[in-house]
């Protein structure tokens, strides 16, 4: 169970008037959108002062989780799960009700795992979710709706030897409608996978698969329904509500595990997209706001990414590690042109020093400019950031409080984040400092 409060003040595109930053709010789950917990702080510069905008909001949300055992039968466990959300956020401009919005969900799930029989197990589930959406204010893009989902799921492993196998499935039925709009879309979606994994014969393997899957997902109701100012984006974002169902097929490699000392994770990806859908810029301006509108067209994904963890040396009160990480993804449409705001490669460098009450780590990550753009997008210069963080577990032998110190950006670097929407007027934060006490229980 947790609640959330907080208040905040935001930036808005220069020139653009009344429309200023706040929260996303298409998931139940929100923490601060990422475009303004990372990214605000940047000046309007010589535009016209704008009135103060501020967020006020709230989250509460609580989790049930059991699990029953069920003998020695086919099926051994019954896991189940349920979660409630109640999001809500009213934007004010100065003393002044802006706009709010209303954000009630409910997701539950159950498990039935088998018990496993020599190399065979597996499991069998359904999980429902009903999401709840209210929009009231003159910036509120999105109309009242409404999504039910309804969906049951399978996985079946087979090992044989030091060869494992394993499918899985997932059939899905999405309904989503709004009465203010009189539209309403059903969606029946399947997806699936099949995974080969060779596992090398140590006491600390190496795993090496291959997966080919297809995946299919219904458009959410912001796709459909979008016809306003979205604050979030800084965009005026019109939706489709004769979108298709987006589907795609991959094939992945990868390898995980342990490399002599060090713990070793890559992979790589290619997706083929049927019926991508994606938010494109148009150009054109409404409300002083660039109009951004959703489309679907066949599109390729490319990515690569992996992490190398490995000890560097061992001096007694503590040892030292180093962090290696890296990702990289190329996507185009169909038509030739690019994905739009498509992250660029990036690579992390790091040493920590771990024991057993203090760690430290002292990290360098560094952003390659990204050219490969879309149409009306700009492109975005390469950064590094260095960054350094303390930790320290005051209960010698409990790790379950901690306290943490951080800085970040420490040499105050401009860098601005590719995906982001507000990229051009509103930067990552620059030097900053925190300090958190974390606590479970």
């Amino acid at each position: 169970m947790g609640y959330y409060d907080t208040n905040y003040g935001v930036p808005g595109r220069p020139g653009a008037g009344h429309h200023h930053g706040e929260e996303e709010h298409g998931d139940e789950d929100h923490d601060h959108d990422e475009d303004h917990d990372e990214d605000h702080g940047d000046e309007l510069g010589d535009e016209e002062e704008a009135e103060i905008v501020t967020i006020d909001l709230q989250q509460f949300r609580a989790d049930l989780r059991g699990e029953l055992d069920l003998g020695d039968g086919f099926f051994g466990r019954m896991i189940t799960r349920a979660g409630y959300s109640d999001y809500s956020h009213i934007e004010f401009e100065g003393d002044e009700v802006g706009t709010t919005f209303d954000t009630e969900a409910i997701e539950a799930r159950m498990v039935l795992a088998q018990n496993r029989r020599g190399g065979y197990g597996g499991s069998f589930g359904l999980q429902y979710y009903i999401r709840d959406f209210e929009a009231v204010g003159a910036e509120a893009y999105v109309a009242p709706n409404r999504t039910d989902q309804f969906a049951v799921f399978g996985l079946q492993e087979l090992t044989l030897g030091q060869i494992q196998l394993e499918a899985a499935a997932r059939y899905e039925m999405t309904d989503v409608s709004s009465r203010t709009l009189n539209l309403e879309r059903d969606y029946d979606t399947f997806s699936g996978a099949l995974s080969a994994i060779y596992e090398t014969p140590a006491l600390e393997p190496l795993r090496f698969g291959v997966t080919v899957s297809r995946a299919a997902r219904a458009p959410s109701a912001e796709e459909l329904f979008s016809n306003g100012p979205h604050i979030a984006t800084q965009a005026f974002e019109i939706g489709d509500p004769d979108l298709e169902v987006e589907t795609s097929i991959g094939v992945e490699g990868f390898v995980r595990g342990r490399l002599g000392a060090a713990n070793v994770t890559f992979s790589v990806f290619q997706n083929w997209f049927d019926d991508y859908v994606y938010l494109s810029d148009t150009g054109a301006e409404e409300d002083d706001l660039p109009v951004f509108v959703y489309l679907q067209q066949d599109a390729d994904y490319f990515g690569i990414e992996g992490s190398v963890d490995f000890p560097l040396a061992d001096l007694g009160a503590f040892a030292l590690y180093g962090d290696v990480r890296g990702e990289y993804i190329r996507a185009e449409l169909d038509d030739g042109s690019n994905v739009p705001r498509i992250p660029p490669l990036s690579l992390l460098g790091a040493v920590e020093a771990r024991s057993q009450q203090f760690d430290a780590r002292v990290e360098v990550q560094w952003f390659d400019e990204q050219d490969d753009v879309a149409s009306f997008e700009t492109p975005t210069d390469g950064f590094t950031f260095v960054n350094a963080s303390l930790g320290f577990q005051p209960l010698p032998g409990d790790d379950t409080v901690r306290l943490m110190l951080q800085a970040k950006n420490i040499f105050d670097v401009e860098g601005r984040r590719h995906a982001s929407f507000t990229k051009d007027f509103v930067p990552l934060a620059g030097r900053n400092f925190r300090v958190s006490l974390l606590a479970s229980f």
